[in-house]
């Protein structure tokens, strides 16, 4: 099996698929220090298809399993179908879902999925005349291409909002920002829902939530994401049903009725509202860091269910679930996210406690050997436990072992969760 990308996410799957009874022989592509000790790492990048796809051909890899959206968006699929490899991920129309938030949009609105109402723009002028004729804020801001997670702003007034109309338009973000949204802000309590679907068929995750601004209190500019847990406990089953069945499933019928039929992983973002659950985007692979605190948590064989995909054999299937809580704790670079500082040299990773996982996420080695920053989220430091209180102590347990120059993360990942389990 090849794993595409290098970050945590791809630590934790090729973990994951590492376990499986059946011992896949496991390639990753780039890969990063952490996977180097599971699996063997190729120096191709992730955006390489042809590249990749020949390494897959020459080394006769039988499956393949995409971590980053620049990839599925670019067509790696296609490519690799065309060469007779299996790919488990969506086409390239398919993966328009975390393409183009526009297209996502509209996909919702035929489909009668509850999501905040929206208006699209192509100049800066329109979209900031259509600022000035609102009365009421905070209204979100969002590039229509994908940014890992930076190119959405929540403008509580009028000024922010223009500011981030015009950081849109300003080339920063390249193509993804030639258009925009602008849609109603919701309120409520957000989620990440994962489903494995063969385009009919559904195979659902439990739910995780994760937190985007780079400080606490949710505070300061998004990133790729700073934390995580699952499961959640403020979420009701019937609310998660009601996610399944109201925004789910309609999404992937209104996709295979415009010819993009939807393969793979599909992972929804949610907000839960007063009203009920509200879709707020999708995105066409595995969420990281939500991946990192369900995976360990997962007591079925990645392995079969990717398979099981692919061969578009997933009714009657279930995932098992093991009792205990997982919280993720994202340590960042300095200067993340506008600027990340790399090269610095990390220490205390060899004296992390029992119960704690660590995935490597921008990781490198510097020519003495010793193990450094490679820009952004650095590392996602994991705790389990029976509870989201030992969960989340094992976790910051071990983020105070490790060190290096600039450091940063939040102190307050789980905190409402741990809250509410100890009332």
């Amino acid at each position: 099996m090849l794993v595409v990308g290098g970050g945590g996410r791809e630590h934790a799957l090729v973990e994951a698929l590492a376990g499986s009874p059946r011992e896949p022989e496991l390639f990753a592509a780039p890969g990063n220090p952490g996977i180097a000790g599971i699996a063997t790492t190729v120096d191709i990048p992730a955006d390489d298809l042809i590249g990749l796809r020949d390494f897959a051909l020459e080394n006769q890899i039988d499956m393949t399993v995409v971590g980053p959206e620049a990839p599925l968006v670019g067509g790696i699929s296609e490519c690799f179908w065309e060469a007779g490899l299996k790919v488990f991920g969506p086409s390239r129309p398919a993966a328009r879902i975390e393409g183009s938030k526009v297209f996502a949009k509209e996909v919702m609105r035929n489909a009668g999925v509850p999501t905040a109402p929206f208006t699209a723009f192509d100049r800066q002028e329109a979209a900031l005349a259509h600022l000035r004729a609102r009365s009421e804020y905070p209204v979100v801001v969002k590039i229509d291409g994908s940014a890992a997670g930076k190119g959405v702003t929540v403008a509580r007034s009028q000024d922010e909002a223009e500011e981030a109309v015009r950081e849109a338009f300003s080339g920063r973000f390249g193509a993804a920002g030639e258009r925009i949204l602008i849609e109603e802000h919701i309120e409520g309590r957000e989620a990440s829902v994962f489903v494995i679907t063969d385009g009919v068929d559904i195979l659902p995750f439990l739910p995780a939530q994760d937190y985007k601004p780079i400080y606490d209190d949710d505070r300061g500019p998004n990133t790729g994401g700073m934390g995580a847990y699952s499961p959640i406990g403020w979420m009701e089953p019937q609310t998660y049903a009601a996610v399944l069945e109201e925004i789910i499933r309609p999404v992937l019928r209104q996709m295979s009725l415009i010819g993009a039929t939807y393969s793979g992983l599909l992972y929804a973002g949610v907000m839960v509202t007063d009203e009920g659950p509200k879709a707020l985007e999708f995105n066409c692979r595995f969420g990281d860091p939500e991946t990192q605190v369900l995976l360990p948590r997962m007591g079925t064989d990645l392995l079969e269910l990717i398979l099981a995909c692919g061969e578009e054999n997933l009714v009657g299937r279930e995932i098992a679930w093991s009792a205990e809580k997982a919280v993720c704790v994202v340590i960042a670079s300095e200067g993340y996210p506008e600027t990340s500082s790399s090269g610095d040299e990390i220490s205390g990773l060899d004296e992390i406690p029992p119960g704690v996982y660590i995935y490597h996420a921008a990781t490198q080695l510097g020519v003495d050997g010793n193990l450094q920053t490679a820009g952004g989220r650095v590392l996602n430091v994991v705790g389990t436990g029976v509870s989201v209180i030992e969960a989340r102590a094992r976790a910051y347990a071990a983020v105070e072992r490790i060190h290096f120059p600039g450091m940063q993360y939040r102190t307050d990942i789980a905190l409402e969760a741990m809250e509410l389990e100890d009332i």
